[in-house]
């Protein structure tokens, strides 16, 4: 698994394989994931899931990996639980929350991952996540930038290669809590 918030480099074997370490993409390692054999069920509309009166999750890492057919983002949380997620491809220009300055993304068009309740800092504002920009270069996943992190959201914007498929994944334990975002790499 790519780090991007920890020093981690050795991630605890996985069921269906260990990731494989593969070359360094402008100063990010990128790692591949455990060959997938399941269907890979996805969409270019919109995914939304609402987690009303939850508190808001704490963003502890961003990993990034791919696969034979797809690319993967790892978003782990600290904590037991996940926050809501909304997921899209966006025609109009990416903006920084707050400011409303435009974001200049890698790639031919942009998927926005909003996560709420969720932040990216502690109780005292320190970041949680180190690395706010990444530029892993792959197949469809160009590049990421963390565009929000404010009033209980967390919004990265993703320089993707074009309108792919994708799909979002939960998983809670053993390990912490975790949404998986994979973008295929083609139709």
């Amino acid at each position: 698994m790519l780090l991007a918030a920890s020093c981690r480099r050795d991630p605890p074997p996985r069921a269906g394989g260990s990731p494989v370490a593969a070359p360094v993409h402008a100063g990010v390692a990128v790692l591949a994931a455990p060959q997938d054999t399941s269907p890979f069920a996805g969409t270019t509309g919109v995914l939304h899931k609402a987690r009303p009166g939850a508190p808001p999750a704490i963003l502890a890492a961003v990993r990034v990996m791919t696969d034979p057919g797809y690319d993967r983002v790892v978003f782990e949380f600290a904590g037991d639980s996940l926050p809501g997620y909304h997921v899209e491809y966006v025609r109009s220009p990416v903006r920084r929350c707050g400011s409303g300055d435009p974001v200049a993304l890698g790639g031919r068009e942009r998927l926005v991952v909003r996560l709420e309740p969720a932040q990216a800092h502690d109780e005292r504002g320190q970041p949680t996540v180190e690395r706010r920009e990444l530029a892993p270069g792959l197949p469809a996943i160009t590049e990421m930038k963390l565009i929000c992190d404010f009033e209980g959201q967390v919004e990265w914007a993703l320089g993707v290669a074009a309108t792919h498929p994708y799909r979002m994944l939960e998983a809670t334990g053993p390990r912490p809590p975790r949404l998986t975002l994979d973008v295929r790499h083609r139709p």
